[in-house]
């Protein structure tokens, strides 16, 4: 019988119970949950996750920027104020997240490396899954992972960031205080499970720019690839999807998408015999905070809404309302107002009568203020 996955990083507040784009993200957790649904016998195998526990910040790395891949920082990005950029905030006692009704909200997250343990890693991919039952619409939101954002006891830092200091727990926290989302659950898969999971369905088809193509072999030992139409082992996607200086974040972003739904292509058609192997590679690799019988429900209604309608991508950072900026000698992904982000992504969504938290309210204004 396989053993649960499970993630003791988990904040006690975190329990709670509640046309047609595309998508961003190597977050092939949507795939993942999607391959659950052809084999649900496979999860009532695994056991009750541990009960949520504290994050301990004594036992948080204290620089995840220690290890990070070297980054272009444009010179002439506007520098913030580093003393307010280290600064924390009062904590909000009346702070309550905005329920949007009909709506529940999950946080994928693309880790690089094991997620056994957040120390000193980062979740490189970030994406949440949206879905509505009574709509029929599954919406996977985009942010880039520099995103300047508030993360409790830390200061203003990196979207990244958030898990090398307190896992998915906090990076849970820090999506709903900053964005005023509602996470109901996490699911979290490293990058060695897409590698696997490529190599497993036989390669896939992608093209490539010259410059793409260059710059994967030269920072990423993928070698002898050139422009145009070809297929990529699972080690060349994999340096498909870290490709960004030769661009941006967000154009990341965008070629992750494209692996995330050749993938999705690939999986719709494979043959039955690659599903054991699909699963296995899946929870090898994968961590959530969800329990079994939500877990199948959720795949139930992913499965009977994606019958009928496609994909949709709303993202909830964009460059038309966000510019770069560098603090620290680190470039950062600067959102214009936090507040008008989250009421803009509510639109898209077709929520109404959103009225934001007291808690964004204050981490966007002190945002505002080190500008």
């Amino acid at each position: 019988m396989a053993s649960a996955n499970t993630n003791t990083n988990s904040d006690p507040k975190k329990k709670k119970k509640k046309k047609k784009n595309t998508s961003t993200a190597i977050l092939i957790v949507l795939i993942v949950i999607l391959v659950i649904l052809l084999a649900i016998v496979f999860l009532l195998t695994r056991s009750k996750p541990e009960e949520n526990t504290p994050i301990d910040f004594n036992q948080v790395v204290d620089d995840p920027n220690d290890d990070e891949e070297d980054e272009t920082v444009d010179p002439n990005a506007p520098t913030l104020n580093a003393d307010l950029v280290n600064s924390t905030l009062e904590a909000s006692e009346d702070f309550e997240l905005t329920q949007d009704e009909g709506w529940h909200h999950y946080l994928l997250l693309g880790v690089d490396g094991e997620t056994d343990s957040y120390k000193g890693k980062r979740s490189d991919a970030m994406i949440v899954l949206s879905v509505s039952e009574e709509e029929k619409r599954v919406v996977l939101s985009s942010v880039p992972r520099d995103t300047l954002v508030y993360i409790d006891g830390k200061g203003f830092d990196k979207l990244t960031h958030a898990y090398a200091y307190g896992g998915a727990a906090l990076t849970v926290q820090t999506f709903e205080e900053n964005f005023d989302i509602d996470i109901e659950n996490y699911f979290t898969i490293n990058f060695k499970a897409m590698e696997e999971m490529v190599d497993l369905l036989g390669g896939l088809e992608l093209t490539l720019t010259d410059k793409e193509a260059e710059h994967m072999g030269d920072y990423y030992a993928a070698w002898g690839l050139k422009g145009g139409t070809q297929i990529l082992d699972g080690a060349e996607v994999l340096a498909y999807c870290r490709v960004r200086k030769i661009d941006s974040d967000y154009k990341r972003n965008d070629r992750q998408y494209r692996v995330l739904m050749a993938i999705y292509d690939e999986v719709k058609d494979m043959p039955a015999s690659k599903y054991t192997g699909m699963l296995k590679t899946v929870y090898d690799h994968m961590n959530t905070d969800m329990m079994v019988a939500d877990a199948i429900e959720l795949v139930g209604t992913l499965l009977d809404i994606t019958k009928e309608s496609e994909i949709e991508n709303v993202k909830l950072v964009d460059s038309d309302h966000s510019k770069t900026g560098r603090y620290n000698s680190k470039s950062v992904v600067l959102v214009d107002n936090l507040v008008d982000t989250a009421d803009r992504w509510r639109e898209a969504l077709g929520i109404e009568d959103y009225t934001p938290s007291k808690r964004l309210q204050q981490i966007s204004d002190r945002l505002e203020s080190m500008k």
